[in-house]
């Protein structure tokens, strides 16, 4: 790459720009043509950040103008774009007329930066992908209108609307630009392996300078260890049904990241403290982009929550961890994030940008949710219960299990890559081994940690229908807990006290022959949660 075969390259660039319809043409074609490729040929320039720039104004031969200030490095100490114009007037000299070139600076911009980008293959176009990408240390980043906004931001007053896609019908049908990448859409590297999540192939390989993966991660494939990630598992997931769905979670991530399964699932994970949740969410935040849902902001409405939704873009997980009530505006957040909506940003400054979300939504929670508020389909919610540690349990006694792990996955209190890719290859492992199928298991989440928890209302209910599954609507026992409690069971507190314990109220019965009013189990897994804390009480 020099300044010459890069000039030929543009002026053909720039010739093909006239092959294309659109009312902005002129615009681009006057920011192309102010495009001059320069060399940088002494220790001088370099300190003073100028170069020669090459032209064919005064002959067809070529010829520089020296010591222009370099507006864009393409390569440090060599190559560099000046913008601006040239110009040649005849000069008298030794009484002949004889052509001079002047240059005339321009203010650089970001179409021009593109458009350079383009020229020395910073920026390529995919054919695979249909899209230009973003080529840097064996990744790639796909360009979308929001992606280019970002990485090329031009002030409103100056923004060209189909800049970008004519660009792209350039690339696809007038201008052939044969790059030397290899872009591997559905494969993520190590230092000496690659994964096709595509066929779930994990091999030796070390990547080539001029290979693009969605992913690249400095991890040496003899220093993944998925047998602490399996030990993990077996030690904190409560079920099998739930340690299934976990086991998963990592390889659901990466396989939308790379666009291979729609969007159809979020995930609630929920216990009641020190179970080792918190510390799986960190095993995501060095493997992919993990955004924390800020509910405060994106509360606030106006340009706190407009910046706050921005942060969203690229995103591949959204973690929202929250402790307290889950309000319905907020459940309508939440709803907007796994559903896969539209969204609208605005950076500071900046105009407004809109995307299609595309993280995955963890809900990291001890509240009891209604997962039908939030995707108006619960089959979209994939559940997780991680073990409830010991009641007598010490301090001592739980950092003294947990070491490990803290010791694998936070060395040092700083998240280590190598644990992060761990769990990722166990999960696609796993994927792999249980026939390449996103197969989740239904999970019922307990609502209660102890009997503390409960309503003596509840403890009634819970221990009386063990006994004969059916309570009397009117039973004089309960009556004056129900009133203490609730004052009557219609109170919305006591509905939702009853749904938790897995109990349906006022439902009609044939006792004897006679129709009654009864109290029942309608949700048996539930009921047997509930009941289970009675007993272990």
């Amino acid at each position: 790459m020099d300044e010459v075969s890069l000039y030929k390259k543009h002026v053909k660039f720039h010739q093909t720009l006239d092959n294309v319809d659109s009312p902005n043409l002129s615009k681009i074609k006057e920011i192309s043509k102010r495009i001059h490729f320069a060399s940088i040929s002494s220790e001088k320039q370099i300190f003073n950040n100028l170069g020669n720039v090459y032209h064919t104004e005064k002959s067809d031969y070529g010829d520089y103008i020296s010591n222009l200030t370099i507006d864009y490095i393409i390569i440090p100490k060599n190559i560099g774009c000046v913008y601006g114009q040239v110009n040649t007037k005849n000069v008298e000299q030794d009484g002949n007329d004889e052509k001079k070139a002047t240059f005339k600076n321009s203010r650089f911009n970001n179409y021009a930066r593109f458009i350079v980008d383009l020229m020395t293959h910073k920026v390529v176009f995919s054919k695979v992908l249909q899209c230009f990408v973003i080529a840097k240390n064996n990744t790639y980043e796909k360009v979308d209108e929001t992606s280019f906004l970002l990485n090329y931001p031009v002030d409103k007053k100056h923004q060209i609307d189909d800049f970008l896609k004519i660009m792209i019908e350039i690339y696809q049908e007038h201008f052939s630009d044969e790059h030397d990448y290899k872009i591997l859409q559905y494969s993520f590297a190590g230092n000496d392996w690659i994964y096709n999540c595509d066929s779930l192939e994990y091999k030796k390989h070390t990547p080539k300078p001029k290979e693009l993966y969605a992913l690249k991660y400095d991890v040496d494939k003899k220093d993944i260890n998925t047998s602490i990630v399996k030990d993990f598992f077996d030690s904190f997931t409560d079920s099998e049904e739930s340690k299934n769905n976990v086991r998963l979670l990592h390889a659901y991530a990466m396989f939308r990241k790379m666009n291979l399964i729609h969007a159809e699932k979020w995930f609630l994970l929920k216990d009641f403290g020190r179970t080792g949740k918190g510390l799986f969410i960190e095993t995501l935040k060095k493997l992919l982009k993990v955004n924390r849902v800020n509910f405060d902001s994106l509360l606030a409405g106006g340009f706190e929550a407009s910046n706050e939704w921005l942060k969203f873009y690229g995103t591949d997980v959204a973690h929202a961890n929250e402790t307290g009530e889950i309000s319905p505006k907020m459940m309508r957040i939440l709803r907007k994030i796994a559903t896969g909506e539209t969204i609208t940003g605005r950076g500071i400054g900046s105009n407004s940008y809109k995307f299609d979300n595309s993280s995955v939504l963890i809900l990291d929670t001890n509240e009891s949710v209604d997962t039908g508020e939030i995707t108006a389909n619960t089959s979209r919610t994939v559940k997780i219960a991680f073990k409830d540690r010991p009641k007598d349990e010490t301090v001592d006694e739980r950092h003294k299990i947990f070491k490990p792990y803290w010791d694998f996955i936070k060395p040092n209190n700083e998240n280590s890559e190598i644990a992060s890719v761990s769990f990722l290859i166990a999960s696609l492992e796993y994927l792999k081994e249980i026939g390449k199928e996103f197969i989740f298991n239904h999970v019922t989440l307990k609502n209660y940690f102890s009997e503390d928890d409960l309503t003596e209302t509840q403890i009634v209910i819970l221990q009386t229908l063990a006994k004969q599954g059916f309570i009397p609507a009117g039973d004089e026992t309960l009556r004056p807990l129900i009133e203490e409690d609730y004052k009557n069971l219609k109170n919305k507190r006591a509905k939702e006290d009853m749904k938790k314990i897995g109990v349906v109220v006022n439902k009609q019965k044939k006792i004897e022959g006679i129709n009654a009013k009864v109290h029942l189990i309608g949700n048996p897994v539930l009921f047997n949660l509930a009941l289970k804390l009675l007993k272990e009480s």
